[in-house]
């Protein structure tokens, strides 16, 4: 049960979190209403946020693969 952050963090199932500027993270839902959007963080173990229909709906994880984010802390 990935989580999002307010205003613009996400928290993986694995307990990591990625945090990005409030700004990146509007230009991405308003660039994923047009089509699906991705953002990654800069850590060693990358991961991935992914937006459609101007929304994040999963944090993509290396060890654990796709989570969704159902809920927001």
């Amino acid at each position: 049960m990935a989580l999002h952050l307010f205003p613009s963090s996400y928290r993986c199932d694995c307990r990591h979190e990625s945090h990005f500027f409030e700004r990146t993270v509007w230009e991405m839902e308003a660039k994923s209403r047009r089509k699906p959007a991705r953002i990654g963080d800069s850590e060693l173990d990358s991961h991935v946020v992914e937006f459609v229909g101007g929304q994040a709906v999963a944090v993509i994880c290396p060890r654990l693969g796709r989570c969704e984010i159902t809920g927001s802390d």
